[in-house]
């Protein structure tokens, strides 16, 4: 007889996953880290983003929808999109027009407007690093597009930047308090009331 086979909760393990990934592209783009090192950053996008999709996918299968959705489409378009990119960069010794992760900002970030609504059922303080988030991709994007200046998308990775630390204090507030089984660390209540299910008379 085959005993039931339960999955544990990925949240915690997915989002430092994605933190992982963005705080050193932060650094990278806000001059933190030389250009030469950029190499470096491409192991940290893939398995990042495997890490991400990995998690994203153990979480559908144990219901989840909230976080599976943006784990997997994170870490496939803005983890491990870009890391094959840059390592066709390198091997063409061609760069790469920049406008082609533009577009995939953008199209990231206007899902992230409803991920932003959604958020705003659970927690307070997962919904106002999302607001960074969204922020931060629309401006990141359009500046890999020209819209905007190189001045504007340094606004834009400092506002990554914040969401990413930000998410380590949540990914370590899902841990602890799923471990101990009451509130280590709070999240916030949440902002908006779920819709009520009808009732059918």
């Amino acid at each position: 007889m085959e005993k039931d086979v339960f999955w544990g909760n990925t949240q915690a393990c997915g989002i430092l996953g994605l933190c992982t990934v963005v705080i050193p592209l932060s650094a990278l783009n806000l001059g933190w880290i030389p250009p030469e090192g950029a190499p470096i950053i491409i192991p940290w996008l893939l398995f990042g983003g495997l890490v991400q999709v990995i998690c994203g996918i153990i979480d559908y299968r144990r219901g989840g929808l909230l976080l599976a959705t943006p784990l997997v489409l994170f870490g496939f378009m803005l983890c491990i999109t870009p890391a094959f990119g840059e390592i066709i960069k390198i091997w063409t010794k061609s760069p790469a027009p920049p406008y082609l992760n533009g577009i995939g900002f953008l199209v990231v970030a206007a899902y992230v407007l409803a991920l932003l609504y959604a958020t705003g059922l659970v927690s307070s303080t997962v919904f106002y690093l999302v607001v960074l988030l969204d922020v931060g991709l629309w401006i990141v994007g359009l500046a890999m597009l020209g819209a905007v200046g190189a001045g504007v998308a340094t606004i834009g990775w400092y506002l990554l930047l914040i969401f990413a630390l930000g998410m380590v204090y949540v990914a370590c507030a899902i841990y602890l308090n799923e471990v101990f089984g009451r509130v280590v660390l709070p999240l916030g209540a949440p902002l908006f009331k779920p819709p009520s299910a009808s009732v059918s008379g």
